[in-house]
């Protein structure tokens, strides 16, 4: 081959690169990642009486984003909690449930702990029976999503009775 026949194949080859790239299709993607929007935690078992945003009366500070009653509670009933990601499409659909280490007198068991417990559902129950006269017994956790950098966190309280 001529020098002028390898010349112009390379420029032919250089300059398709250029009118790909201009006149191309860019590349999508087709499986978009869709970030959770808001969580709603509910008592799918109608144990407890729900509240959502309780404020302290003489601050106005948000204490809780969900607190939940739980009336007539004897030693070792457990209520189950439930925790919705929206939007249902969620690339980010789990939760997790935290409690400080440092509180031993309450457990969380949940799917990571126990695997007979679904998804994105909670097991809240006192580890000792409350001492005498204590009639109220009220119990903190946070419930946050999944995605790295954790973007939503709810603050849940429960309060167990005692009757």
């Amino acid at each position: 081959m001529k020098k002028s026949t390898i010349l112009l194949l390379v420029v032919v080859y250089i300059v398709s690169f250029f009118v790909i790239g201009l006149l191309g299709h860019s590349i999508r993607n087709y499986n978009p990642e869709i970030y959770p929007e808001s969580i709603e935690v509910m008592d799918p078992d109608n144990k407890t009486t729900m509240s959502r945003d309780v404020k302290d009366e003489t601050t106005g500070e948000l204490l809780y984003h969900y607190y939940f009653v739980y009336r007539n509670y004897k030693y070792g009933d457990s209520v189950r909690i439930k925790a919705i990601v929206k939007p249902d499409k969620c690339t980010y659909p789990n939760v997790d449930f935290l409690k400080e280490n440092s509180d031993t007198s309450f457990k969380i068991e949940t799917h990571e702990t126990n695997p007979n417990i679904e998804q994105n559902f909670a097991l809240i129950s006192l580890n000792d029976m409350p001492e005498d006269g204590e009639i109220a017994v009220t119990k903190r956790f946070t419930v946050r999503d999944t995605v790295p950098g954790a973007h939503i966190t709810l603050i849940v309280g429960i309060i167990f009775v005692i009757l």
